[in-house]
């Protein structure tokens, strides 16, 4: 599995987006995926890269 570097929520927080269009850069996308229940949604294909789109 890989891991990140840790990343300082800047004013994020886990209120849901329910696209990966709402997510702003790749650092927010993973900070959702491990810090938020449903985090995982934005990983479809279930490689550990979050919203590939920005990542």
């Amino acid at each position: 599995m890989r891991t990140w570097p840790t990343v300082l929520a800047q004013s994020w927080s886990c209120q849901p987006r329910f696209t990966c269009s709402q997510i702003s850069s790749c650092d927010e996308a993973r900070w959702y995926l491990e810090n938020c229940p449903w985090g995982g949604k934005l990983d479809r294909d279930t490689d550990g890269i979050p919203c590939e789109s920005v990542c």
